[in-house]
């Protein structure tokens, strides 16, 4: 990735874990203070950031999220993924009520055959599909959080945060799998963000914005790869001049 950027005659100003990014963004003074886990569950992966006395104490990543479930939705009702991740954004849920039974979702595909593009599926069935991945990451969340010694703090509140946070009931099976308390996450610190930009999904992008607005030296201070044209360097200061003066 660095290397892309570089490609791409651009300059990398700072690295900063995703995981601490939505900590910052999302967790109040008392849980930065007295202890707390952010669960960043994302696209391809979910961060998990610890934090004691403001500073980030432990960081870790599960290699699950969001797509995984939306894979398993494609392959359980054999539709295209564009098609699985709607029907994950629109009827998802991991917890099952006797009415879901009862709710009928279409699950349209392209396949040809003109029965199986317009068959419909009942969300209980659907739940049935997500919810054992779901499970398999917050576990993996779970091991994580034992590892580093979360139950020694003085507090242990979780936020989730990230876009299959959203997921309804992800709330409630956190609790159950990882044994404390679990509230959603939203940014917190930049006032009179727009809706659309004030959930849980964009934890990380505030974060990363508060970031950059103060950053700490020891997250700046870091050397890049030697690079391997080191005469671009001068190519691009001569264009520069040439651009601006």
């Amino acid at each position: 990735l660095a290397y892309c950027v570089k490609r791409c005659d651009l300059e990398l100003a700072g690295v900063a874990s995703s995981a601490y990014a939505s900590g910052i963004s999302a967790l109040v003074e008392d849980e930065l203070e007295l202890g707390a886990a952010c669960i960043d569950i994302g696209g391809g992966s979910a961060g998990v950031s610890i934090f004691l006395k403001k500073h980030m104490i432990y960081a870790d990543t599960v290699r699950m999220g969001g797509e995984h479930i939306t894979r398993d939705i494609s392959m359980g009702l054999q539709v295209p993924m564009a098609v699985a991740e709607r029907i994950k954004t629109r009827s998802g849920g991991l917890i099952a009520t006797g009415m879901d039974d009862r709710e009928m979702i279409e699950a349209r595909s392209d396949t040809g055959d003109w029965e199986r593009d317009r068959r419909v599926v009942s969300r209980s069935e659907l739940i049935g599909i997500m919810r054992p991945r779901v499970e398999e990451i917050l576990e993996d969340v779970r091991a994580r959080l034992d590892v580093s010694g979360f139950d020694h703090l003085p507090s242990q509140q979780i936020v989730l945060t990230g876009g299959s946070s959203q997921i309804p009931g992800l709330d409630v099976l956190a609790s159950r799998i990882l044994g404390q308390q679990v509230r959603l996450g939203r940014p917190l610190r930049i006032h009179r963000l727009p809706q659309a930009n004030s959930g849980p999904s964009c934890a990380g992008l505030v974060g990363l914005s508060l970031f950059a607005a103060h950053p700490q030296d020891e997250w700046w201070d870091f050397e890049m790869p030697t690079q391997r044209y080191p005469t671009r360097t001068l190519k691009r200061a001569v264009r520069w001049f040439k651009e601006n003066w």
